[in-house]
């Protein structure tokens, strides 16, 4: 076979791209108010976050690898995490901000990661799976066990006391890092493949498409046999409801849950299923000629997601404060306007930007913190 004429960081670019538009979408796009769930959130919702803690766990394996000992590194690991968790705190200490910032657990999931860095791809996708299964049904006993917890935004107001936002971001918050961390261990095993190679890709691919069916399968099955006859939603649709915690009890049928953001096991194999899919179709889109050229601002978002992500939050905070400011109905969010205005803006800008420079500014900055090392006191050099 040939030998791949691309990157692979530019399918895993592509890949990031798509999921910053994703996470865009759910954000800004039409919610779920009438009898089925709009389509794009169906795609989207509950996806999108998913496959970019998992492209999380790629980047760390190809960055590790490629430069053990610098931006690879423990300790430049280490200090992006901080970075990235006080970032996600000051943009959800802002007010009214609409967004469930994902950051803070970003860079949480970073950390855990870093004992993991050394196993095999294969060890590592296990273990993921393993964990896709075990952490969610821990996480509902919790909930059974513990009472509601209500967890809004990651902030810091929560520092007070430590240890409350430490048990918010590994297990009450909205992306809770304990069972999230699945997505992390199966993107640093993908992270150590080749993905330039056709073979490795359609296996990518038909690996998703099975636990994507598993989820859905069991899923449809668990609602054919009632298990959910008593809530309001009824039908196919119950595929894509979210659990009813905090704001009722949990209870142990909730593991058949399918839905956007429910951190159950059907959920979560789910989510990984749909993340190899889009990661493997990237990969392959990467051998058509012209993609590269066409898809490229997407590629290039996906390159500075950070900085995106980061304008993405305060743009949809300024949009909030509007529409509270505003009577007329029309300045709400959940407009297709909306994102497609952010979409192409923000894509065309990350174009533009990576034109001039290798990269986004806040990329920068965070390789600057992270990289440089401290000058050695006299006393310390070596002789």
């Amino acid at each position: 076979m040939s030998r791949p004429t691309f990157s692979r960081v530019d399918a895993i670019d592509l890949a990031r791209g798509i999921a910053l538009v994703g996470m865009m979408f759910v954000h800004l796009g039409p919610q779920w108010v009438g009898a089925s769930p709009p389509v794009g959130q169906m795609i989207a919702s509950g996806r999108a976050a998913p496959l970019f803690a998992m492209l999380a766990g790629v980047a760390l394996s190809l960055v590790h690898r490629r430069d053990p000992g610098g931006a690879g590194s423990v300790r430049a690991t280490g200090i992006r995490a901080v970075v990235l968790i006080a970032l996600g705190l000051a943009l959800g200490s802002l007010d009214r901000v609409p967004v469930y910032v994902i950051l803070a657990f970003y860079g949480v999931l970073i950390v855990m990661a870093l004992p993991f860095r050394a196993l095999s791809a294969r060890t590592l996708v296990v273990l993921g799976l393993v964990w896709a299964v075990l952490a969610p049904v821990l996480l509902l006993w919790l909930e059974i066990e513990h009472g509601p917890v209500i967890s809004d935004q990651a902030e810091w107001s929560d520092l007070a006391p430590p240890w409350s936002l430490a048990t918010e971001l590994l297990v009450w918050g909205a992306y809770p890092a304990g069972v999230w961390f699945a997505y992390v261990l199966v993107g640093l095993g993908v992270g150590r493949l080749d993905l330039g190679r056709v073979r490795v890709a359609l296996s990518l691919l038909g690996g998703g498409v099975v636990l994507l069916g598993i989820s859905f399968g069991a899923g449809a099955v668990a609602i054919s046999r009632g298990v959910f006859d008593d809530w309001s939603v009824q039908g196919w649709q119950q595929l894509f409801v979210r659990a009813s915690y905090p704001y009722e009890p949990a209870t142990w049928r909730e593991l058949w849950l399918v839905g956007e953001h429910t951190s159950r096991p059907l959920n979560v194999i789910g989510a990984i299923g749909s993340a190899l899919v889009v990661i493997a179709l990237c990969a392959l889109v990467m051998h058509v000629p012209w993609s590269r050229v066409v898809l490229r601002p997407l590629s290039a978002a996906g390159a500075m997601t950070l900085s995106l992500y980061t304008v993405h939050v305060l743009w949809s905070w300024r949009l909030t404060l509007r529409a509270a400011e505003s009577a007329d109905p029309a300045a709400q969010l959940d407009s297709y306007g909306d994102w497609a205005l952010q979409a192409v803006v923000l894509c065309a800008a990350a174009t533009v930007w990576l034109g001039f420079a290798r990269r986004g500014p806040l990329e920068s900055v965070v390789r600057l913190v992270s990289t440089t090392r401290l000058p050695r006191r006299r006393d310390d050099a070596p002789a």
